[in-house]
């Protein structure tokens, strides 16, 4: 049972640091899912991206802290973790590479380019709309908030009197 204390400390400090574990969540997801599903290889890993941006950025904007912005949160952890979960791909394909084909830095900077492209599109495209959605629903919340008819001020005032 010592595992226990060690996972929720573990969230917790996940939770407190939450853009640079999305990073890290998005590029372990992505990387994994990558390596698992055996038809990646064929159209990239792009859906392999997705499905670890799409995690990553919910974990990233639900334990997001007051003073950062959700739309600017998600834009950060989706190009940073597309970026990060490219590079790993990258030489996870260069291994394979090396072993068949042999070592060329060429290779690998063919493969590193290309990764890069598709991360970066799909980072950024993750990272507007996720970001936008949270951004509308905190608005709608601070709207309804802002516009209640008794504020903290008023009730205040009314206890004081």
């Amino acid at each position: 049972m010592i595992s226990i204390p060690f996972i929720a400390n573990l969230y917790s400090k996940a939770k407190e640091n939450n853009m640079l574990s999305g990073i890290i969540i998005f590029d372990v997801i992505a990387f994994l899912s990558y390596v698992v599903n055996p038809i990646s290889i064929i159209y990239a890993g792009d859906i392999d991206l997705i499905f670890g941006g799409i995690v990553a950025l919910l974990f990233a904007l639900k334990n997001r802290r007051e003073h950062q912005t959700a739309f600017k949160t998600a834009l950060i952890v989706g190009l940073f973790g597309a970026i990060l979960a490219a590079v790993s791909i990258s030489v996870f394909e260069w291994g394979f590479f090396i072993v068949y084909v042999g070592f060329s830095f060429i290779t690998f900077w063919s493969l590193l380019i290309t990764f890069l492209i598709i991360a970066i599109i799909v980072g950024l495209v993750l990272g507007l709309v996720i970001g936008y959605i949270y951004h509308r629903k905190s608005r709608k919340s601070g709207k309804s908030k802002s516009n209640s008819k008794y504020t903290d001020e008023y009730l205040e005032n009314m206890l004081k009197k």
